[in-house]
């Protein structure tokens, strides 16, 4: 859904996916919350020189698996660190963006009995879905 996008703004679209991997979950929820995840890094590389986004899904143990979106930006500032999950909190200007997909996304990770974060150690933004398989 969003490759044709990314390719007419020169943003770099890599995705790595282990094709042997299932999970039970609500394929359209958790579809939702990726191409959130991925408008979200888009949003946040389309102004940089060096644009790209990484999509990475692994089974990191017998039991769960990690899809990381990672861009070529810096991370989010520690600012608005305790923040970025909350209901309506955006960074985008007016009419771009009401807040809510991060938190929402949260949710349904949540409803998964996964876990959504930003991994604030690592040299770019990203963020990370953990669900059990």
């Amino acid at each position: 859904m969003c490759r044709s996008r990314f390719f007419y703004q020169n943003v770099e679209l890599i995705v790595e996916c282990d094709p042997g991997i299932v999970v039970a979950c609500r394929p359209t929820q958790i579809a939702q919350v990726i191409l959130n995840l991925l408008n979200n890094a888009y949003d946040a590389v389309s102004l940089l020189p060096e644009k790209w986004i990484r999509l990475t899904v692994t089974a990191v143990s017998a039991g769960a698996v990690e899809i990381c979106i990672t861009d070529s930006g810096h991370g989010v500032p520690t600012t608005i660190l305790d923040k970025i999950m909350q209901p309506f909190f955006t960074t985008k200007e007016v009419g771009r963006g009401v807040g809510l997909g991060l938190s929402i996304s949260q949710q349904i990770i949540d409803d998964h009995r996964g876990k959504l974060y930003l991994d604030a150690s690592h040299p770019n933004t990203r963020f990370v879905v953990e669900l059990p398989l």
